[in-house]
């Protein structure tokens, strides 16, 4: 049986492409270090180094455990992995299957001082990854402080306003969203209730802020329950470090100002109605 040569390149940001990692620029180098010879290239292009679910790691994986391939280029640990226990772990799990492991920069030899070498740049390549990050999130953090909005958040009533970086009423939306209020509030015939209100949106053709044609009842409650219509949007709400989402604690959230949609009185009594729609469907 022929044994098959492979090439694996990541890169996760347009900013790491700019700066010379880009996919066609890895597979490049590795092709030089390889030569003529035929390759199967396996590339995840936009997806993070912190995580082993990615689609083209995945599929060399598996083509690893087939045992169709015996050679593995990378044009550096930091592209296999951001993280150096799964650096480790791949290393590991493809030395058992006799797989050869190479990189372009740094082809550490299997000896102590080698492991300990590639040990060494895997975790200086999580802690510079990490630092990264913390400055990434501090820099985000100040913005908000500044009244800014940092992205455009698709928030059905608002667009997003990117010169001034602010959210600005969006009329058509808006005069849905209060039509959604007043249907809560007060129900004509055939519209009572969440699920009511998304039927009758979806009859009518209404589009969703991401110009879809169906509304779900749970949209509809985010628009009931969403204090940006009062005029209060709120930044830096949720923790998504270590690949998991937290809510933040709510002094550690960052007020913006913006244009309000609803008056403060009837965002109250619908809040008093979505409690009393809680209450009775657990009854």
């Amino acid at each position: 049986m022929a044994y098959l040569i492979a090439i694996y390149a990541r890169v996760s940001t347009e900013e790491q492409a700019k700066h010379g990692f880009g996919i066609p620029a890895q597979i490049r180098e590795c092709q030089d270090c390889i030569g003529e010879t035929e390759v199967l290239v396996f590339a995840d292009e936009g997806v993070s180094g912190e995580t082993l679910e990615r689609p083209a790691l995945g599929e060399l994986r598996r083509r690893i455990r087939a045992d169709e391939i015996k050679q593995v280029y990378c044009l550096d640990p930091d592209r296999l992995s951001r993280k150096l226990l799964h650096q480790l772990l791949l290393t590991e799990e493809w030395e058992r299957q006799g797989v050869s492991l190479n990189f372009v920069n740094g082809d550490y030899a299997k000896t102590p001082e080698g492991n300990l070498f590639y040990a060494l740049r895997g975790a200086i390549s999580e802690f510079e990854k990490a630092k990264i990050t913390e400055r990434m999130c501090r820099g985000r953090r100040e913005k908000a402080r500044q009244g800014k909005v940092l992205r455009d958040f698709k928030i059905y009533g608002y667009d997003f306003d990117e010169k001034d970086e602010q959210l600005v009423i969006n009329p058509t939306e808006a005069t849905i969203v209060k039509q959604i209020y007043t249907w809560i509030l007060t129900p004509p015939p055939g519209i009572t209730g969440i699920s009511a209100i998304a039927r009758a949106l979806t009859a009518a053709g209404v589009p969703t802020k991401r110009g879809a044609k169906t509304w779900h009842r749970q949209v509809v409650r985010q628009i009931l329950s969403n204090r940006t219509y009062i005029g209060e949007f709120y930044q830096n709400k949720w923790d998504t470090s270590n690949n998991r989402v937290r809510l933040r604690p709510f002094e550690e959230w960052i007020l913006i100002p913006c244009p309000a949609i609803i008056e403060l009185d009837t965002f109250s009594k619908a809040q008093q109605v979505l409690s009393s729609l809680s209450v009775n469907s657990r009854s």
